[in-house]
């Protein structure tokens, strides 16, 4: 009889310790000052954290998605209580359209509500990551953070040779002789290659373009710093990626001063996450993790 309730046991245990890592992992970062989401005039801040994607689970069960975030930015539109915006940045990048959406969405809440923009990074601000910092009007980053990695990236994994060792085929039903391209079942052929290779030199171009108009350099010095490079933040400033170093703290701070409210500024939050919410995103990490084991997809990521 134990024996039979140990393994539903184990499973119910393990479920809600994953609960609670990933509600230990995913909380706000601690504050000098409580917030909450009043019409009391105050600073917004919103967390960018982990992977940039759409409807991508991350590695914590609460992942703090693209479509989420756009929803607080454009939450943040309609507030007049929101008197500064302050971008929390703590990502190594993402998928291209994601990172592209999340990039115009900041740059609409700029266009639509006259108040000033903070970015704020702090373990990294890469690829996406820094995609999105970009629409500030400000960035900053502590003297280690890392920053940069402007690139894009398009690969995949090629077994064609282990699979004739073992004697293992994959049957392929097409309606295009590019249909299957990036397969890991076979090598990509040299037309193939030209193809992809443009493809990723045509997205590149479109982050560098969006670099030198957000950061106001030419496109020869953006070019050079567009190598998929990673700086510190000390080198980052000087390399003009960001304008100044410190932690959030000195973010708020600035933010504070910029819209004077004072030395102890409300700090607002958009961000509410149910256990519907919760359930979903569970469901969909599961179901995407079976997915893409069995079927990885194409995927041009800014990272």
């Amino acid at each position: 009889m134990i024996k039979k309730i140990w393994l539903p046991l184990s499973l119910i245990f393990l479920f809600c310790l994953s609960i609670g890592l990933s509600l230990s992992q995913t909380q706000p970062e601690s504050e000098p000052l409580s917030f909450t989401s009043t019409s009391k005039p105050g600073i917004a801040i919103v967390d960018i954290f982990g992977p940039i994607a759409f409807n991508s689970p991350s590695q914590s069960l609460f992942p703090s998605g693209t479509r989420a975030i756009i929803k607080q930015l454009n939450d943040i539109q309609k507030d007049n209580a929101v008197k500064a915006v302050i971008l929390r940045i703590n990502s190594p990048g993402g998928t291209v359209g994601a990172s592209q959406e999340l990039h115009h969405a900041i740059k609409s809440l700029k266009e639509k509500r006259d108040i000033p923009i903070l970015a704020s990074i702090g373990d990294i601000g890469a690829s996406g990551g820094y995609y999105a910092a970009m629409a500030a009007d400000e960035i900053y980053a502590n003297p280690g953070s890392l920053v940069g990695s402007i690139g894009v990236i398009l690969g995949s994994l090629n077994i064609e040779n282990l699979a004739k060792t073992y004697g293992i085929h994959y049957n392929v039903h097409k309606s295009g002789k590019h249909k299957d391209i990036l397969s890991p079942w076979r090598a990509s052929t040299e037309r193939e290659k030209r193809m992809l290779d443009s493809l990723v030199l045509n997205v590149h171009e479109q982050f560098v373009k969006d670099m030198s108009a957000d950061r106001g350099l030419n496109l020869a010095k953006t070019k050079q710093l567009a190598t998929g490079q990673i700086f510190t933040g000390e080198q980052a400033q000087l390399s003009q990626l960001i304008d100044h170093l410190g932690g959030l703290d000195i973010v708020i701070s600035k933010a504070a001063s910029l819209t004077r409210l004072g030395d102890a500024p409300h700090i607002i939050r958009k961000n509410k996450q149910g256990l519907s919410d919760f359930m979903s995103l569970w469901q969909d990490q599961l179901t995407n993790t079976f997915r893409n084991a069995a079927n990885p997809s194409l995927s041009l990521e800014y990272r």
